[in-house]
């Protein structure tokens, strides 16, 4: 806005000097010309009155007649010219020859630098010629246009400091709704939203409070869901584990592989459940504690994959200082999922820390992987934040995890190029963290069914 006005200014400061500058050109131009005008009347009153012009002896050169002044030095001039373009009479500095080598009578300019006027005297042919320097009349020109630039700056100068000021004034204003919107908490019943000081911004204020209480109905709904849901979901899928846990020691041998697969797909689906239940709980800080990641590996039961910790060099134990156990147990434990689906035998989990701080968990598997395209598509697709191009829940879970605590998720190849190896960065510094809960934007529909990465 202080751009858009500067140029605004600046266009209006240089247009505004010039309108006036050519307006008053034409005025002075004018005046002058009323000037010849008056004094050739006056000097053909004065001639008619005083020579006798029928009778005028033919005076090589010119007689020279001098009045007061000087004719005001040679800046003004005049003649009296006869029927044969000879100069009979003229003032001291005019030109000994005639200043229109034609009979001229009217305003016109002279090649020997005169503004002229040419008056008929008598009935002779005789002409008057008043005349006044080109120079004279530039001279007054850029006298009267380089004042009326200079004030006309000076004014623009005193009025766009004071413009600006102003404007910093009212942006100030702006500046701290916007502070006063970004420190305020609309799931704090008890506050508001500061008044405002100007009446133009209370209706956005208003906007914003609305909104905001909106908004923390909403979420408290959510919660109040979310809290439901918890106990509703968790018990039956409790009961069907231990229900299918007992079929399976009673069922004859040829059954167990089905009602197996069915236990896996109950346990599956449970994960998920909790994986969500925890994404979106109730609460609006991360429960951020050291967490050991081979101890939450060691309680994740991973049918047919092989877990392997791979230490980083020159670190310690696997153990992220700030993290959020249960978030990064649901993301561990859907990327392993992942894995096992896509027809993965073995896992490396890694974790080292970053040269820019912060925390990096690496999950590499030996499944067949991904083609370039496909991969370089999902890492756009996360990058961007568009789950609902994908349909599966592992990698979106995961990014919204890593996105709470500030990071990123990041695909690439294997080591040797099969496999995938997704990176999970975590921020060591907590204002970077941003909150997934509460997201406007819906997961997928189809990420339930956890088909694809």
């Amino acid at each position: 806005m202080l751009a858009s006005l500067l140029w605004v200014s600046v266009v209006w400061g240089v247009v505004a000097p010039l309108t006036v500058v050519l307006t008053i050109r034409h005025e002075i131009n004018e005046l002058l010309d009323d000037t010849l005008r008056a004094s050739a009347q006056a000097l053909s009153g004065v001639l008619k009155g005083t020579l006798p012009l029928g009778s005028l002896p033919h005076v090589p050169g010119g007689a020279t007649i001098s009045p007061a002044g000087d004719f005001v030095r040679g800046r003004f001039a005049w003649q009296l010219v006869g029927p044969g373009a000879d100069v009979e009479f003229h003032s001291p500095h005019a030109p000994e020859t005639a200043l229109m080598p034609r009979p001229s009578i009217g305003f016109a300019n002279s090649a020997l630098g005169w503004r002229v006027l040419g008056v008929a005297i008598g009935h002779q042919g005789h002409v008057l010629y008043v005349a006044q320097t080109l120079d004279e009349r530039t001279e007054a020109l850029r006298d009267a246009a380089l004042n009326t630039m200079m004030a006309s700056l000076s004014v623009w100068a005193v009025c766009l400091v004071g413009l600006l000021r102003r404007m910093r004034s009212e942006l100030a204003q702006i500046d701290r709704l916007v502070a006063d919107v970004q420190a305020h908490d609309p799931l704090d019943g008890t506050k508001t939203l500061p008044p405002v000081t100007r009446e133009e911004l209370r209706p956005i204020r208003d906007a914003i409070d609305d909104l905001g209480s909106r908004l923390a109905v909403r979420v408290r709904n959510e919660r109040a869901f979310t809290a439901h849901a918890a106990h509703a979901l968790r018990t039956p899928l409790a009961g069907m584990d231990a229900q299918l846990a007992v079929a399976l020691r009673e069922c004859a041998p040829a059954q167990q592989p089905r009602l197996q697969r069915v236990r896996e797909a109950a346990r599956r689906f449970a994960r998920v459940v909790s994986a969500l239940l925890t994404l979106f709980r109730s609460g609006a800080e991360l429960h951020r504690q050291p967490v050991d990641v081979a101890t939450l590996l060691a309680r994740m039961p991973v049918a047919r994959l092989e877990v392997r910790l791979v230490d980083a060099p020159g670190e310690g134990p696997m153990v992220v200082p700030d993290a959020d156990p249960d978030l990064l147990a649901a993301a561990l434990a859907n990327l392993l999922d992942n894995a096992v689906r896509h027809g993965a035998r073995s896992v490396e989990v890694g974790v080292d820390a970053q040269s820019a701080g912060g925390w990096c968990l690496r999950v590499t598997d030996d499944g067949p992987g991904l083609t370039p395209d496909m991969l370089q598509t999902l890492q756009a697709t996360l990058d961007q934040e568009d789950y609902s191009a994908l349909s599966g829940l592992g990698l979106i879970l995961a990014d919204l995890i890593a996105r709470a605590h500030g990071g990123r998720l990041h695909l690439d190849h294997g080591p040797s190029g099969n496999g995938l190896r997704v990176e999970m960065t975590l921020a060591r510094d907590r204002s970077a963290a941003r909150l997934t809960r509460g997201r406007t934007s819906p997961l997928p529909a189809a990420a339930v069914r956890d088909e694809d990465r």
